[in-house]
């Protein structure tokens, strides 16, 4: 009953109650409990972990698995120490509050337009014709790729492929395993923008203001898509549905298979420049200087973020925060639920910010400056298992 009644208070008041006596700080140390606050937490999540893991301090970097759900938390990760746990992400979800430890990563030869993360390597474009991989632990370069003949404008990875777009006008699909080129494919009409797929389509987008599915396997050119009236400046894939953001200032959303536009969102009044979508949110940022929130199944705008004083050129997002960055070579990140700016990074670049990502320990930003600017929040953490 004791223990029942302690899963019931939030962390400050539980140590509040571990300080009362010798027998109250015994309850306080009940794993369980300590399970419980942490999975029951709104904004805390946890990656699966293999049935004979033990979380001890200091354990090496895992590879990004599923979250782990409350239902299956106790078969799957046995050997958790949930109050050490409760610990490192309560101090990480304070260090977001302010500006973190930072690393710039230089060897570019010109502006890096795009990048990618997990966490083993980092994975960078630029317009020095290359693609680079960076050790995501020592922060040095491991890799330099070749193939485009003019700026690598975009990339995406997974385990098995890399497809990576240019201003020649072509999209390379690359082996991750040897790093080296699949196919080259062959379309679009002016620079490629950006890419994405999953696993049945390759989707790009381009100046030439079309947007084009291909075929996953086997690379053929499956449908074209046109409706925009300006440059297609950005694209996301999700289960059958793409968004498309443009200069034309819309955002739309297209159903693949039949290639039809389901939907407009209007509201942005100059054009857009980044797009992000999860199935249900859609976020994108533009050249009128703000962020938009949107309804994906009504296309109600949500919330309007308002704060960068110039074009909001990439953003990120998850359930708790969006990232932004902009020509105002600023980062920022914002509360996904009240849209207040929460962090302000002004200090990492001196020129145009292109591409941000970011991951629960990390915001990775890129820019016209040539430098990669790693902001870390995880310092002296094992924040290695929080998703």
């Amino acid at each position: 009953m004791t223990i029942y009644i302690l899963k019931l208070l939030d962390m400050a008041t539980l140590s509040r109650v571990a300080l009362v006596s010798k027998t109250w700080n015994q309850f306080t140390t009940d794993n369980e409990l300590w399970k419980n606050i942490f999975l029951h937490h709104q904004r805390w999540k946890i990656k699966s972990l293999p049935v004979t893991h033990t979380y001890l301090p200091d354990t090496s970097q895992n590879k990004d698995t599923a979250e782990l759900s409350a239902t299956t938390a106790a078969r799957v990760s046995p050997g958790l120490d949930w109050k050490h746990l409760c610990h490192d992400r309560k101090i990480l979800e304070t260090r977001w509050q302010s500006v973190p430890a930072m690393t710039k990563l230089s060897g570019h030869d010109d502006s890096v337009y795009c990048i990618q993360f997990d966490s083993t390597k980092i994975v960078t474009g630029s317009r020095d014709r290359t693609i680079k991989f960076w050790d995501a632990t020592t922060l040095k370069c491991t890799d330099t790729l070749r193939g485009h003949s003019q700026s690598v404008l975009c990339l995406q990875f997974n385990d098995k492929i890399m497809v990576s777009g240019s201003s020649d006008n072509s999209i390379i699909v690359w082996n991750m395993e040897t790093r080296q080129p699949i196919s080259t494919l062959y379309g679009h009409e002016a620079g490629v923008l950006d890419v994405c797929f999953d696993e049945k389509y390759i989707v790009s987008c381009s100046k030439d203001t079309s947007i084009k599915i291909w075929d996953v396997e086997t690379k053929a050119l499956l449908r074209s898509l046109r409706g925009h009236r300006g440059p297609v400046n950005a694209i996301q894939l999700h289960k059958g549905q793409v968004v498309s953001a443009s200069g034309d200032g819309l955002v739309k959303l297209w159903d693949v298979a039949t290639g039809s536009c389901v939907r407009d969102f209007v509201g942005h009044e100059r054009g857009l420049a980044c797009v992000q979508f999860n199935g249900e949110t859609i976020v994108s940022g533009s050249n009128d200087r703000t962020i938009r929130i949107w309804e994906a199944a009504t296309g109600r705008c949500i919330r309007v973020l308002s704060g960068h004083e110039n074009l909001v050129r990439t953003l990120h997002f998850d359930q708790n925060r969006v990232v932004s960055g902009s020509y105002d070579q600023t980062v920022k990140v914002w509360d996904m639920t009240t849209g207040e700016c929460t962090l302000d990074l002004n200090n990492g670049h001196v020129s145009w910010v292109f591409d941000v990502q970011f991951s629960p320990t990390r915001i990775i930003s890129t820019s016209q400056d040539r430098n990669i600017v790693v902001w870390d929040f995880g310092v002296d953490l094992d924040a290695d298992l929080f998703a």
